[in-house]
């Protein structure tokens, strides 16, 4: 299914499931409206009807064989109403396993599609996580909720009718008590669901502490060094507790109002007892009629306090989240982001940018102002500058991540945005300096750098020998096949020096003319880098290749450097030219010199 562009309401957690699951839901709809009818006139008339024939069986009126009937009929109604929970949840467990099937990856979808800039905004990401990460738990949820609703409409007109037929003025003292308490449960539902807005930084944070920081394997190592254990621990339970007391304050509160309201609601009904006594006593109401009504009483009076307390609160949650279902499929997005490269990539000639201008979404600073170079093919570059200069968002605007700059990029003479994304993404191959650490097998994690051709065992290994990985998958319990990371008893993690490698390595693989090292080697000490770099020279020799690093290890093997300063091009040359000339670059170099002499 597909995700419709346009404003989502409340209704819609009912909506979408239907539209989906059609039969399911209408079944599901339908038993919470027949448990409702159970639960309160059928078993109070089943309960009436069985307790009637027992006073007449014990006055002699009946014959003992007459309470077979009402006592199967009990029986098998209460055991209706027993079961009838189970066929509930297995039904949800099917609208789960559709919801999980069908929206699932229409969110995906969504995501992958998203302008850039979403990913980038913290705000914006924070919405699509939500969007993602709540979608079951909200729906499910929400269905229960709207069930909760039905099941209280239904057991008020039930046991309402009932009394109505017996004491018309009782059925409206029950209707003037209900609903100011069905007013009452709802405000307490918004009241929890504001609390559980109010916490979810507090719980984000302490969430992030107990898994990541505390308990994280990736972090024992800085954990036992640092000793930091207490320290965070304090900021876990500060949080925490900061948590517990916002949602404790508000559930008292509710607490105290529910618990006021369901007891006018108990006095009510006592006082309707001690009403229907008279026509007890003077047969206008069977002894058993008048039971099960007093009976089903007491149970409206509790569904209408906590269940739909809890329902208000879901019903609430729903809304809301309908609210970031609606900003979250309004993002602009690009169907071709999907796109996979093309399998021949382009011939490239030549790179140039013309008085290039960017500054990202919600800022007014310019990161890149007037930059202009040329880049032609088969040289090697190097863009070195300060941190913030502007050397990343050159690759995420020849990545075509963002589209909204100004003055013109040129490849081959033709406008960058002007050629297709599964062109540009043929075009380029880059290794960002937060490369990612696929918990894949080592042939899988090198082989995702082609996603068009299959690559062969001897392929990777051609790689894996150039790059010096040889000793390396020899090491490893089953080679090449070997799970790499901390996923199981069977995976094997690395050095972050191999896994750089393995990152370069996928580079190499790909078919692209353009390759792309963005400070991928920022964890590695000075010389360590400088052999890497120069290991990636001499496999690109007679290609094009681009550096990007703050460090000038690499700058000498690049045929000509460009130092970006303040978004600009500041100066460009070689080596020694840009030594000679005492200026940014020479100051940047001598005050490295110690790191590679």
């Amino acid at each position: 299914m597909r995700l419709e562009t346009r404003n989502y309401k409340g209704i819609d957690i009912l909506k979408l499931p239907f539209k989906i699951a059609p039969l399911t839901m209408i079944i599901q709809l339908f038993l919470f409206f027949l448990s409702a009818l159970i639960e309160t006139g059928i078993l109070a008339y089943a309960t009436a009807n069985f307790v009637d024939t027992a006073i007449g069986i014990f006055e002699t009126e009946k014959s003992v064989n007459a309470i077979y009937m009402p006592l199967s009929v009990l029986i098998i109604i209460i055991g209706i109403t027993n079961v009838m929970g189970s066929i509930l949840e297995l039904i949800n467990a099917r609208i789960t396993y559709t919801l999980e099937r069908e929206v699932t990856p229409a969110i995906v979808d969504i995501h992958a599609k998203l302008a850039y800039k979403y990913i980038e905004d913290a705000n914006s990401l924070e919405l699509i996580n939500r969007v993602e990460d709540e979608m079951l738990e909200t729906f499910n949820d929400g269905i229960r909720a709207y069930g909760a609703v039905i099941q209280c409409v239904v057991s008020i007109i039930s046991i309402g009718g009932l009394i109505l037929i017996q004491i018309g003025w009782a059925a409206i003292v029950i209707a003037f008590f209900c609903i100011p308490l069905i007013s009452v449960s709802f405000w307490a539902g918004k009241r929890n669901y504001a609390a559980k807005v109010e916490t979810r930084k507090y719980e984000r944070r302490y969430s992030y502490y107990s898994d990541e920081v505390l308990t994280n394997r990736e972090a024992v190592e800085e954990r036992t060094l640092f000793g930091y254990t207490d320290n965070i621990t304090n900021r876990y339970y500060k949080d925490f507790e900061t948590s517990r007391d916002i949602q404790l304050k508000v559930y008292l509160k509710t607490l105290v109002t529910m618990k006021a309201s369901n007891i006018s609601l108990v006095l009510v009904t006592i006082i309707i007892a001690f009403v229907l006594i008279g026509p007890v006593t003077n047969g206008d109401v069977s002894p058993g009629l008048f039971m099960g009504i007093i009976a089903a009483l007491f149970g409206v009076a509790e569904t209408l306090g906590w269940q739909l307390q809890d329902a208000a609160k879901n019903i609430t949650e729903g809304n809301e989240y309908m609210v970031d279902l609606t900003t979250f499929v309004n993002m602009d997005r690009d169907d071709a982001a999907i796109d996979l490269p093309d399998e021949q990539p382009l011939l490239f000639k030549s790179l140039v940018f013309k008085n290039v201008c960017f500054k990202y979404p919600n800022s007014d600073e310019y990161i890149l102002y007037d930059a202009s170079f040329t880049l032609e093919s088969g040289k090697h570059y190097a863009l070195v500058g300060t941190n913030g200069a502007g050397k990343t968002t050159i690759t995420k605007l020849l990545t075509r991540l963002y589209d909204e700059y100004e003055g013109e990029i040129l490849i081959n003479g033709k406008e960058l945005r002007s050629y297709p994304i599964s062109t540009v993404k043929a075009l380029f191959s880059i290794v960002y300096q937060d490369f990612s650490h696929y918990q894949i097998s080592m042939a899988d994690n090198i082989a995702l750098g082609d996603s068009i051709r299959q690559a062969d065992k001897k392929q990777l290994q051609d790689i894996i020998n150039k790059l010096g990985l040889k000793d390396t998958i020899n090491n490893l319990p089953k080679g090449m096949d070997t799970i790499l990371g901390r996923m199981g008893d069977d995976s094997l993690d690395l050095s972050q020096g191999q896994w750089q490698k393995i990152a370069v390595a996928r580079s190499l693989l790909s078919q692209a003319p353009v390759k792309i090292l963005d400070e991928p080697t920022s964890a590695l000490d000075p010389i360590a880098e400088n052999q890497l770099y120069q290991e990636f020279e001499q496999l690109m020799r007679g290609k094009t290749t681009i550096f990007i690093s703050h460090r000038l290890g690499s700058t000498k093997l690049a045929d000509e450097i460009l130092v970006i300063d303040r978004g600009r091009v500041a100066e460009k040359g070689t080596h020694y030219q840009l030594m000679n000339n005492k200026g940014i670059y020479a100051a940047m170099y001598e005050s490295q010199r110690e790191w590679y002499e």
